[in-house]
């Protein structure tokens, strides 16, 4: 019995708290010393590899001009190589073909910043993040790792940031949206749509066993990014100065994918983070509308925002708590 079904257990038939302790004791529900110390030293362990990546950027730094430019790109591809040969020789789901992995990726974003820097390419900033990203793929592959496949999802979801929110007009991407006459609210769906096609790729993988998507935090991060761009395009396509159609499109696009996952989620029953978010999202959306278009003076607007995010809030939490019984009790 895992430690949900458990938790579900002990809401059924409402077991007091001295009943529950026994029940945590006798299903060895609590990790032991053992599972404490080997959880401590992984953290140690990723702790230290992100040491390492952090301390190889920063001596380069500290000694730039003293190692000249042969000596910053052959550190940086000497660890590149040397982290590759390790997980070679100790593939994953080895720990250190892991941890080495992921040096190797660290690495390789280290190495694009330094030949950006030294040769001075022009290149956006977002360009950087997005050929990281691509070159990254393999190392995610190879790794079959969480922690490795949730790093890769920031750095490409910081590229899609730096490009769909700061409209950089320029470089390689920017042609294939050139010809887009879309509104920023509209664009921002893109993102959007790209992590929850991540999100639905990391449940499918979930499923299928595949150890890059073990852990469900994973297709979470995805669909928390996902659920921050469609909250941003809802907001930007409510703007004052820029309510049109194509930002009467773009909300009504956020609305109805959002009504899609309470869906989703109301026929699986089993998780109600999108509920959750979705709430979220609602709620921030709704609060910059009324901010934007209510009317009120400052201290009217100030009351009518506390009112709405005490009420929206109070009833979202108990209405998701509710559920997460109520699926609960099924499940027992």
């Amino acid at each position: 019995m895992n430690r949900s079904e458990l938790d579900a257990f002990v809401a059924h038939h409402r077991l007091s708290a001295e009943a529950t302790e026994v029940a945590l004791e006798l299903t060895s529900a609590r990790p032991s010393g053992v599972e404490l110390r080997g959880f401590l030293v992984r953290v140690l362990q990723l702790a230290g590899v992100l040491s390492l990546a952090a301390g190889l950027v920063f001596f380069i730094a500290a000694n730039w001009q003293d190692m000249g430019v042969t000596g910053r790109f052959a550190l940086i591809q000497g660890v590149i190589i040397v982290s590759v040969a390790l997980a070679l020789w100790k593939p994953p789901p080895h720990a250190l073909g892991h941890y080495t992995l992921l040096m190797a990726f660290i690495a390789t974003g280290a190495l694009l910043a330094l030949f950006g820097q030294t040769y001075q390419t022009g290149a956006d900033v977002y360009e950087l993040f997005l050929t990281w990203a691509l070159l990254g793929v393999g190392f995610v592959v190879a790794g079959q790792w969480s922690v490795l496949s949730a790093a890769w999802l920031i750095v490409f979801n910081i590229a899609l940031l730096l490009f769909f929110g700061g409209r950089p007009g320029g470089g390689w991407l920017w042609a294939v949206f050139f010809s887009w006459r879309g509104g920023a609210s509209l664009q921002l769906l893109v993102p959007a749509l790209l992590n929850l096609a991540l999100w639905g790729l990391a449940e499918f993988g979930r499923r299928a066993r595949w150890n890059a998507c073990a852990a469900r935090w994973v297709a979470g991060l995805a669909l928390v990014c996902a659920f921050g761009f469609m909250t941003w395009a809802g907001i930007v396509a409510l703007a004052p100065n820029r309510m049109d159609a194509s930002g009467g499109l773009a909300l009504f696009v956020v609305l109805a994918v959002e009504a899609g996952l309470v869906v989703h989620a109301m026929r699986l029953r089993n998780d109600v983070f999108p509920l959750a978010l979705t709430a979220a999202s609602l709620i921030a959306i709704i609060t910059y509308a009324l901010g934007a278009h209510s009317g009120f003076d400052q201290l009217g607007l100030a009351l009518v925002l506390a009112l709405w995010l005490t009420v929206s809030s109070t009833v979202s939490s108990r209405v998701l708590m509710s559920l997460v019984r109520q699926w609960r009790e099924e499940v027992a």
